[in-house]
């Protein structure tokens, strides 16, 4: 509302959006008139005499007849001012303007001279879950409904002339409230434009007094009609009450060419635009070149902890891909046939009748397979394990009615060793594929088992070929694992230090390392200490010193754990003096806790050696559980660990997939159908937004990832459901080739 001296609210100016993120001054969703609303009292005064001169219809609306008095220029007889009859309130008014301000100030202010009751109610019935119904007052707001109908339109991804639907509104009026007034497209968009500012000040807002760390993912993408690419960049981080928390914080259109110093400069306007230059522990991309590139200008710009030791990450779930889809290149042989019939059989109507006939004679369940697409992630392994119940049918099917297509038996022998093969893979992909579950501490649990399934099949006569390049593959990322996962696993109180020992002998023993063709089988549920670990004489050059590698992950600990003492010694004076929790029930293993206080490293015996020396005992169960609650473990423990437990939230954050973006682009691919296709760049990054930010108050932002499983319908891959992520992701894999 203008007051007098303020600025008017005549027609309004219809600005160009030029820069990736709109502002008040430059808003994509204003209107280019400003719509009059006449409010008619029930008590007014007949109009019937008055001229028709049409150049004096807009004074004698009854906003001037009965509740504003006029305010004329002496020397020109212009109105220039509306004066309120009730209040006094004055209010600039320009010829040919509308009359918004006075209408709001009418509302809000005199709603009972418009005929409308301040105290009349209606009662409201609700319901909790486990209290049951109860009643209570609610009155109606035409500016509530459009903040939700707005709301829900974004969330929902409908288009925005959806309130102004002749049957939704008359459901509205019908069924729910009478006094309900239709709500424009335009209005709609404003109060979008609206919403998306306002979250986004809340959002600086909080990460200006946030006390921890922040990750960002960021990855590229190209939306279903190849007309624009954005570049999606979420960002990550533990709240104060323990919980992971993730937020959209840019869907910026891409456009220009995806080199390192484009997407640097891309990603510090957004890092400045939130505020964040000095929050920022750790990026997850994925495996382009470029981006790789880009580390080091963001690294000089945003000087992280340690040097940058800790600063990236490689999508854990984009290099598992690339490692299965080197092997299947080998195994075309009993892969190639499955693929082909089961696409022939998507795109004919016919055949997919006759099937369903075929299975409904054999007393089966009508089953429509899974694609098999290349660039989505687990969609080989999805495809065969949906047909392999179906082997002995599909395999007399098509050998009886498809011409120029056969499948054996054989084939059908191998493809189960390779279902076996891969579901370790899938495995790991889904639990690296969470969003309010850390997965940093989990990545050495993964990789060793996809070490082990290599160790396997060793032997095996048709998978050898097969696993002889996707070892080559995986070595080339992860012969040297990354400090951070390391780090994670050992502020994982069930293993520390002694427990990254054993896990790194077993996994490259597992891949052949230290003598690893003679080590036993390993096992997540046996103890550790059961891997054979003597070594053999061997190649220099197949020798890995897991002694040094835990030696140094000791060592990068201790670094990271004085910076943080370093950065919280204002927020936390003290520091732990006396041993906690369930120690050793060895005597001397006390008395050599005695001795490192008497014998400390540096001054005084630190958080970080009190934890490294406390054994924590937990059920058998509890040591082998994946889904182990290990945020809720230190919340339990921030008391005795205070920086220590500032230093886990910040590592426990990391995403070690870029999973969070393809669910960004999912959002955005599947908001950009043909009911909504003219959508701007602008107007989507800011409903993406919009929309995530409002599932994250509920904790849904992992919707977009779920999917059937199979059944009666087509599967929709959890990580790349639209094209545009197929193109997205293939690009990545030349670039990763030719890295």
């Amino acid at each position: 509302m203008a007051s007098r001296g303020g600025s008017s609210r005549g027609k309004s100016i219809v600005g160009s959006v030029s820069t990736p993120i709109p502002t008040e001054e430059s808003n994509p969703f204003e209107d280019s008139e400003s719509p009059f609303q006449q409010y008619v009292p029930v008590n007014a005064p007949s109009q019937t005499g008055q001229a028709n001169n049409s150049t004096e219809t807009a004074l004698k609306s009854n906003i001037f007849k009965i509740h504003f008095t006029k305010v004329c220029n002496n020397n020109d007889g212009i109105v220039t001012y509306g004066k309120c009859n009730y209040c006094g309130s004055e209010f600039k008014h320009c010829k040919g303007g509308g009359y918004g301000t006075f209408n709001k100030h009418m509302e809000k202010k005199h709603p009972d001279k418009l005929g409308h009751s301040r105290s009349q109610s209606q009662i409201r019935f609700t319901t909790d879950e486990g209290i049951g119904s109860h009643s209570s007052l609610f009155t109606f707001s035409q500016a509530k409904y459009r903040d939700k109908i707005a709301e829900t339109i974004s969330v929902e991804r409908l288009p925005f002339s959806f309130a102004e639907r002749c049957q939704v509104q008359e459901c509205i009026n019908e069924t729910l409230q009478p006094a309900c007034k239709k709500v424009s497209r335009r209005t709609i968009q404003r109060t979008i434009f609206k919403q998306y500012k306002n979250g986004r000040e809340q959002l600086c807002e909080y990460f200006r007094i946030f006390n921890s760390s922040i990750s960002l993912c960021s990855d590229v993408w190209t939306d279903v009609f190849h007309e624009n690419s954005f570049m999606g960049i979420t960002a990550h981080w533990v709240d104060d009450k323990w919980n992971i928390q993730k937020r959209v914080l840019a869907f910026r259109v891409f456009n220009e060419s995806h080199t390192a110093e484009n997407i640097y400069r891309l990603i510090r306007g957004v890092i400045e635009d939130f505020g964040l230059m000095f929050k920022i522990f750790l990026i997850s991309f994925d495996n382009a070149s470029a981006n790789t590139a880009s580390i080091r200008p963001l690294e000089d710009f945003l000087r992280p902890s340690c040097g940058g030791k800790y600063f990236h990450i490689r999508c854990v779930c984009h290099v598992l891909n690339l490692c299965v889809q080197t092997g299947l290149q080998e195994l075309k042989e009993y892969v190639l046939p499955v693929r082909e019939v089961v696409a022939y059989l998507g795109k004919n109507m016919t055949l997919m009748k006759q099937w369903a006939r075929y299975c409904k004679a054999h007393n089966m369940r009508v089953k429509k397979f899974p694609k098999d697409v290349k660039t989505r992630w687990n969609s080989t392994y999805r495809l065969l394990s949906a047909t392999f119940p179906y082997r002995t049918l599909l395999t007399n099917f098509v050998n009886d009615s498809l011409v120029g297509f056969h499948l054996y038996e054989y084939q059908w022998v191998i493809i189960a060793r390779i279902i076996d093969f891969l579901s370790i893979f899938d495995t790991c992909t889904n639990l690296f594929s969470q969003v309010y579950f850390p997965t940093s501490h989990l990545f050495l649990y993964g990789v060793v088992d996809v070490a082990e399934q290599f160790w396997k099949y060793r032997s095996d006569p048709q998978l050898f070929m097969a696993l002889i390049p996707m070892r080559i593959k995986w070595l080339l990322y992860y012969k040297d694992i990354s400090p951070i996962a390391l780090v994670a696993f050992v502020l994982d109180p069930r293993q520390k230090l002694e427990g990254l020992q054993a896990y790194l002998e077993a996994y490259y023993k597992f891949l052949g390392f230290n003598g690893g063709q003679d080590s036993q089988p390993f096992a997540m549920s046996l103890p550790m200490s059961e891997v054979d670990t003597q070594d053999d004489e061997a190649d220099p050059d197949n020798i890995v010193d897991v002694n040094e590698i835990v030696a140094g992950t000791r060592n990068q600990l201790i670094e990271l754990y004085d910076s943080y003492c370093i950065r919280y010694s204002h927020v936390v004076p003290q520091v732990a003096q006396e041993p906690i929790g369930q120690s050793s029930s060895s005597g001397g293993e006390s008395f050599r806790q005695r001795q490192a206080k008497k014998k400390p490293r540096g001054s005084q015996y630190t958080e970080l050696d009190l934890y490294l020396n406390t054994t924590f005992w937990f059920c058998e169960e509890i040591n082998t559980d994946m889904t182990f609650n290990i945020l809720q473990w230190w919340q339990g423990s921030g008391n005795s660990y205070p920086i220590l437990s500032l230093m886990v939230k910040d590592i426990f954050a990391c995403p070690m997939s870029t999973v969070a973006c393809e669910q960004t682009f999912s959002a955005g691919g599947n908001m950009l159908d043909t009911t909504r296709s003219q959508l701007t760049p602008q107007n989507i990054e800011i409903q993406v937004c919009t929309d995530d930010w409002k599932r994250a108050q509920v904790r849904q932002q992992e919707a977009e990832r779920q999917s059937p499983d199979g059944g009666d319908f087509f599967y929709t891959d959890n990580m790349m459901s639209t094209p545009g992520a197929t193109t997205a992701n293939e690009s990545n894999q030349e670039l990763d080739d030719n890295e």
